[in-house]
């Protein structure tokens, strides 16, 4: 491939008036490689998010928000099975949209499970790529200390230049249904349903997250 490049910078230096085709070639083909084998993409961390709804007595689906750590995975467009995903939510991120609600849980001895530890964790074991814009992600959440085998559709929404940072980035939402009780936090059942509803959103690109805090 390098003596493909060679070749083509090499012909627009002899022929002038090919030189801005050369280039245009040169530069498509990079782009293109970049996206190719996996690919190391930084979490930004300042628009993705993990939220979740649960049951309120039967009235409502409850909202709640996870901020995600800063970090990174690999992604092969080419190849999803060659992808690997590690997430990290502090769990001091933890909101529930109401400043009084979050301090009622965070004071209630039944939650001690919850936040006695810093981070709720999922780790990848494998992606299976359904289509070009979809597949099934499998891995490990570890939620109050109990680790359980979870899987997530997921879509790949856009693969391409940022146009706010200009940087080369990538796109996924994700979805699925856990069990809170399998975590060992079964809490005012009568209150609050079992059946936790995940979606993660997550922006990602090539380089340092200058928001990352």
């Amino acid at each position: 491939m390098s003596g493909f490049v060679l070749s083509l910078i090499y012909s627009g230096a002899c022929m002038n008036r090919f030189r801005p085709i050369v280039l245009a070639a040169v530069l498509m083909f990079l782009t293109g490689a970049a996206y190719g084998n996996p690919v190391t993409y930084t979490v930004g961390t300042k628009l993705s998010r993990i939220s979740f709804t649960m049951e309120h007595q039967g009235f409502i689906q409850v909202l709640g928000t996870l901020k995600l750590a800063p970090g990174s995975f690999t992604f092969d467009q080419q190849d999803w099975s060659k992808s690997a995903v590690m997430l990290s939510m502090p769990t001091k991120t933890l909101d529930m949209g109401d400043a009084t609600w979050n301090q009622q849980i965070r004071g209630d001895d039944n939650w001690t499970n919850l936040f006695k530890y810093p981070s709720i964790t999922f780790r990848s074991t494998r992606l299976e790529k359904t289509d070009d814009a979809h597949g099934t992600l499998y891995g490990d959440l570890t939620l109050a200390g109990v680790t359980r085998q979870v899987e997530f559709p997921l879509q790949l929404n856009k693969l391409g230049a940022n146009a706010v940072n200009s940087k080369p980035s990538v796109g996924f939402s994700a979805t699925t249904t856990i069990k809170r009780s399998e975590f060992g936090l079964n809490a005012y059942e009568d209150l609050v349903g079992d059946d936790i509803h995940v979606q993660i959103q997550v922006e990602a690109f090539m380089g340092a997250d200058d928001d990352a805090h």
